[in-house]
């Protein structure tokens, strides 16, 4: 008697719980359905949109990395202006010194070489030198 109670009670539980299971179908709905087509198809778009765009920023950048490494490549060869500049500036010494040696008659061409080698150091250090020789001379 209790087996044939559980019984019903199960079954009296599944029949319900089958129903409430099964597929429910929709209600044919057109025009929800237009709108979501409407949908897939702008969603569809702006994907094909965002490709488009991602791929042409891809090629602008690799149309600046090649711009970039042909740069690079034509500027290999051609020394840096800032050494330029110091070359030129311990050239420049090196004839200041060599001039004031000349005008003055005294010194050697040690000066001149320290000038080339060392640019404004050493030029500072002869004319702290050459300021000694003159005031020997003057006393």
């Amino acid at each position: 008697m209790n087996r044939l109670i559980f019984s019903i009670v199960v079954v009296g539980m599944l029949i319900p719980a089958a129903a409430f299971c099964q597929r429910f179908e929709p209600e044919e709905n057109p025009e929800r359905d237009m709108h979501m087509r409407q949908m897939r198809m702008e969603l569809e778009e702006r994907e094909a949109q965002m490709d488009f765009e991602r791929k042409m920023r891809e090629l602008e950048l690799e149309e600046h990395r090649i711009k970039l490494k042909q740069a690079r490549e034509k500027n290999k060869h051609e020394p840096h202006p800032l050494l330029l500049l110091v070359a030129a500036v311990h050239i420049l010494t090196a004839i200041w010194v060599y001039l004031d040696i000349r005008q003055r008659n005294c010194g050697s061409g040690l000066w001149i070489v320290l000038a080339l080698l060392a640019g404004l150091l050493g030029t500072l250090v002869y004319a702290v030198v050459r300021l000694g020789d003159t005031e020997k001379k003057k006393g």
